[in-house]
């Protein structure tokens, strides 16, 4: 008979930043904790072998923040020990989650960015709106000491009525940021069913090397027939962390489908297309408006925990290209039932009209030979049209 006296343990904890995670604090927020026995053993030479031959274990973030952090262990009789493996080039094997697939290969457009100008115009008209009924408020007062004349709080006259000062003044206040929202919702539809009828070439991408995590990654990028309204060509490549499936948190805490989210996960939401597309937070509002012939739609989502790596511009033809790695050194791809950490690389195209475009091609990057521990990764808010960052943000290769 066959004593089992070893495991080998992995153990994944995800605190992963929701929608508008700005507004939160993390802390408050619960951790989402799997552990997965990976193999058994009669002797503890032996589980080292099955442990050597798993995905290394990283952390990236701080436990009083943000973070996904996977650990190997090794149990036994004597208790639980820590693995932390050798040096050793190691690459995922697994296929990339549906998400990949459906949201993050192919070509892209960048939303309006009316989208934006519309949030700020809305926290100027909410600041007036409060102003206006502190002055309401106080009308008596002010009035009394002569501080604002009549004509301002009393009211504004039209022919033979007298409307209220804020109905005049701030009502159109608020309704500005809507029908900024409805004109880019409607250029950006325009503009989707433009592109989706139009035959854009796919770009040829050689790689001239193996992509590993902490070194530099080279490549020769084609376009055979490039349009003559690209301008302008720049490549690089990022690194991060999907958000946990909705479905995969709600099984971990035992919870019917239906039930009460956790905090930071909203009520169910509909599927536009299979299910494990949606975190749970945020649809509806990380996204303009979208053409949903398209499966998955048109508009990049952002990765919310992430980091970048080196920039370089091409001519519009293409050409060989070097970037360097994100820094700190991130873990290579790693595709999980709760946690995942993602890489692409990705092409943007300036053109002379109708914004810019994204070629995003996901990569499999092999871990690099040292352990990874990321304490301050980059935090998105989740909204679409804040998800590619200014150009002079982020790092030029050298």
């Amino acid at each position: 008979m066959i004593v089992i006296d070893y495991k080998v343990v992995a153990r994944s904890e995800v605190r992963h930043p929701p929608f508008e995670s700005s507004l939160m604090i993390p802390e408050r927020l619960p951790t989402i904790r799997l552990e997965q026995v990976l193999g058994e053993a009669e002797d503890e030479e032996e589980a080292k072998l099955i442990a050597e031959q798993q995905l290394p274990g990283f952390r990236i973030g701080e436990a009083n923040s943000w973070f996904i952090e996977r650990r190997l262990s090794i149990e036994g009789p004597d208790g639980k020990e820590e693995f932390n493996s050798g040096a050793k080039v190691r690459m995922e094997t697994r296929k990339a989650p549906l998400v990949v697939e459906r949201q993050r290969t192919g070509w892209y457009l960048s939303p309006n960015p009316i989208h934006r100008y519309a949030r700020w115009f809305l926290i100027i008209a909410v600041v007036v709106l409060l102003t206006g009924l502190l002055m309401q408020t106080l009308e008596p007062m002010l009035m009394a000491t002569g501080i604002l004349p009549e004509a301002v709080l009393g009211g504004v006259r039209f022919g033979l009525l007298d409307y209220p000062f804020m109905v005049v003044v701030i009502l159109p206040l608020m309704i500005v940021p809507y029908v900024m929202r409805l004109i880019a919702n409607v250029r950006d539809l325009k503009r989707q069913r433009e592109f989706l009828s139009s035959d854009t070439p796919s770009p040829d991408i050689l790689f001239l090397g193996p992509v590993v995590a902490d070194a530099e990654l080279e490549c020769k990028i084609t376009f055979e027939n490039p349009h003559k309204g690209w301008n302008s060509l720049k490549v690089w490549w990022q690194v991060g962390a999907l958000p946990p499936i909705r479905e995969t948190v709600m099984e971990i805490l035992s919870k019917d489908e239906e039930a009460q989210p956790p905090p930071g996960f909203s009520t169910p939401l509909p599927h536009y297309w299979e299910q494990g597309l949606s975190d749970g937070g945020g649809f509806g509002e990380d996204t303009p408006l979208m053409e949903f012939d398209a499966p998955g739609g048109l508009f990049l989502r952002p990765l919310r925990m992430m980091e970048w790596g080196g920039m370089q511009e091409l001519p519009i033809e293409g050409g060989k290209v070097k970037l360097h790695p994100p820094k700190p050194d991130w873990p290579g791809t790693y595709y999980g039932t709760l946690l995942s950490v993602h890489w692409e690389m990705i092409i943007r195209i300036d053109r002379e009209n109708h914004g810019p475009l994204y070629w995003v091609h996901p990569l499999k990057v092999a871990h690099g030979m040292e352990p990874v521990k990321v304490l301050t990764p980059h935090i998105n808010d989740g909204r679409i049209e804040d998800s590619m960052p200014k150009d002079e943000s982020r790092p030029v290769a050298a």
